[in-house]
């Protein structure tokens, strides 16, 4: 399945904080670079969408776990903690903590490439 239609299932199933929850992944859509952001800028997913890509296999995982470890806490929940944990890594609306950088030499003496 692709991302796009992993994602959406996941804002699916948010019923009962479903307003909050839309107007904080408004927000975030149009607002921040939340939907093209790397998980990091040198490691884990360190390529366009690599945030959203982690975000949304914690989510997946969280659900996976959810049922023999704590099926108490309901998917909603697990949904919103999996997709936000890291939505700092943003910065702000306006204030983005990643900036894109072409510049390949300052990638290669980072050890990236």
């Amino acid at each position: 399945m692709e991302l796009s239609d992993r994602y959406s299932a996941l804002k699916q199933k948010i019923a009962e904080r479903k307003e909050s929850f839309e107007r904080f992944i408004t927000m975030l859509e149009n607002e921040t670079t939340w939907l093209s952001s790397p998980a990091s800028t040198r490691f884990h997913l360190a390529e366009e969408r690599g945030l959203l890509k982690h975000s949304v296999g914690v989510a997946e995982t969280l659900l996976q776990f959810r049922g023999f470890l704590a099926p108490k806490i309901s998917e909603e929940s697990c949904v919103i903690v999996g997709l936000f944990h890291d939505v700092g890594k943003l910065g702000a609306p306006g204030k983005p903590y990643y900036l894109p950088n072409d510049n390949t030499w300052m990638v290669k003496n980072r050890g990236i490439c």
